[in-house]
Parts: C-alpha cells; structure tokens; sequence
C-alpha cells in the first residue's frame, strides 16, 4: 500500500481515524495474504499455482480498493 501507518496517525481527524486504520488494515492483510499465495506459486503443484494466482489477484483487488478508501478519506482523489 503506498499510504503508510505514520501518515494515518500524523493526518486522521479524530472522527475519521478509526475509519483510515481499519481500512490500512484491510489493505495490508490483503497484501500478506497476495505475498503467501505468490510464494505457494513457486513451490506447488500446477493446481495450486492456478488457485493461488486467483489469490493473488483477488487480493490485490482488496488492497487497491482499501487505498483508494484511504485516497478518499485523505482527498488524494
């Protein structure tokens, strides 16, 4: 994600804060996840290369969508 935790806490009103760190959160737990199933791919069997290349993308949907929730919040959009 390209907004950073530091960011959050130096430019978060206090109404809009809970908001911006559930949606970091999101966003990073839909990297790790895209970062596990991307090294299962070098690993595994063909079937799973194929599931966890469908994780991978779908995870990287979530993330994007969380930082453009994050690009919204912040007015960066």
């Amino acid at each position: 994600m390209k907004t950073d935790y530091k960011y959050i806490l130096n430019n978060s009103p206090s109404q809009q804060f809970r908001v911006n760190t559930k949606l970091y959160d999101l966003g990073k737990q839909a990297e790790i996840i895209a970062k596990v199933a991307q090294d299962k791919i070098k690993e595994d069997g063909a079937h799973a290369r194929i599931f966890a290349s469908n994780v991978v993308e779908w995870m990287q949907e979530i993330a994007d969508i969380a930082q453009k929730g994050l690009d919204i919040q912040f007015g960066k959009e």
